[in-house]
């Protein structure tokens, strides 16, 4: 998670920035887009980008954004389906008219998805509320995402991959993890130390669960039968963030090996992973990071799947024109080619740089794409 009004309501823990705080409205309902005879997606690059909530743009600026990226000779891109859904699925449409392959990660923040009448855990004032995964309904979910699905394939759009939900290891994200009632407190560290395990377990299952269902429903397709499933990217935020910030956060080790005792690994095709590295810190910090947030990585079945990274990146706070990117194109150059060498190993099988456009982390500045942006997404 990064910058700006990036997620699923906007707030970055990595800049500790607020931004504008939207509570989620009901799914809208399916609504007729006309059906579009539009010509096949490339085969996707294993490098691409994020320009998540592109629902919340109008429909000239949702245009503009995916011309800037198709343009820069970027193949592939995460977009996110959330409300007003009508927006999402008309950036999805854009994105594949333009050529770009397309993976699809579904807002779990949404009442549409729990029974009526199930409340968010409070998030104390200093972030959004966020549902609980323990409350979320499969049979509520099943007929939201096959709305969207069915809307999407009836556009004649071929998804490569569908990630639901997002950084569930972390309390922004999942209700049944904390929000301390005060900030700079010290939060859980593994799931032993979490207030309810118990519906922290319960969640896990039922997220494997919501999986088992994504994948029936996108064999119901005609174009998308086999897009991959890929586990909601999980955060890398390390403690002394998650204590600043007053968020419990489990470890993407733990919490994977949680949702494998659930039958994660029969679910699903690959494992989403986030990583911010840090520009300040030591290249063999960075490089310890990296490895850390990458062992859940696999390619024997026994051990795991292998992992779609689906947000990297490193900050940038400059503002001038041209753009001063020296020092960030080095960093990026050098993680690319460590996620490079893991894909040809076959444990990374794809890689979304966080983000496009955002205020510290997007690569468009001042009108063209930067030179790590070149570095980071383009084949």
């Amino acid at each position: 998670m990064a910058g700006g009004a990036r997620r699923a309501i906007g707030w970055s823990w990595r800049t500790g920035e607020p931004a504008l705080l939207r509570r989620l409205i009901p799914l809208v309902a399916a609504s007729g887009l006309a059906v579009a005879a539009l010509a096949a997606p490339p085969a996707p690059t294993q490098f691409g980008v994020n320009r998540v909530n592109l629902a919340w743009v109008d429909a000239a600026g949702r245009e503009k954004v995916l011309d800037q990226i198709a343009q820069s000779g970027i193949r592939s891109v995460r977009l996110s389906l959330t409300n007003p859904m009508d927006g999402s699925i008309d950036a999805v449409r854009l994105a594949h008219q333009k050529g770009l392959a397309i993976l699809l990660e579904i807002s779990l923040n949404n009442a549409a998805l729990y029974p009526e009448g199930t409340k968010p855990r409070s998030g104390r004032g200093r972030i959004w509320d966020m549902y609980r995964l323990s409350d979320i309904s499969l049979e509520h979910y099943r007929a939201v995402l096959r709305d969207a699905l069915q809307r999407i394939d009836r556009l004649g759009v071929p998804l490569i991959a569908v990630e639901p939900g997002n950084e569930i290891n972390w309390g922004a994200y999942n209700g049944d993890l904390d929000i301390r009632p005060e900030a700079n407190s010290r939060t859980a560290r593994s799931l032993r130390d979490v207030s309810d395990p118990d519906a922290v377990a319960r969640g896990a299952a039922n997220y494997v669960e919501l999986l088992k269902v994504t994948r029936a429903e996108l064999a119901k397709t005609k174009l998308s039968a086999g897009a991959k499933i890929v586990t909601a990217g999980l955060s890398d935020i390390p403690p002394e963030h998650a204590d600043r910030r007053g968020i419990d956060s489990i470890d993407p080790a733990s919490f994977t090996a949680l949702m494998r005792e659930h039958g994660l690994d029969q679910a699903a095709d690959g494992y989403g992973i986030h990583i911010y590295p840090g520009g300040d810190t030591s290249p063999a910090a960075r490089a310890q990071h990296v490895e850390q947030a990458l062992s859940i990585c696999s390619i024997r079945p026994a051990e795991g799947k292998p992992c779609w990274i689906t947000e990297w990146g490193f900050a940038n706070t400059a503002k001038t024109c041209p753009a001063d990117d020296s020092r960030r194109e080095r960093l990026v150059k050098a993680t690319r080619e460590r996620f490079a060498d893991l894909m040809r190993d076959g444990r990374i099988a794809a890689a979304y740089y966080f983000d496009w456009d955002a205020t510290t982390y997007g690569i468009w500045r001042c009108g063209e794409l930067s030179p790590a942006g070149r570095a980071a997404v383009t084949p």
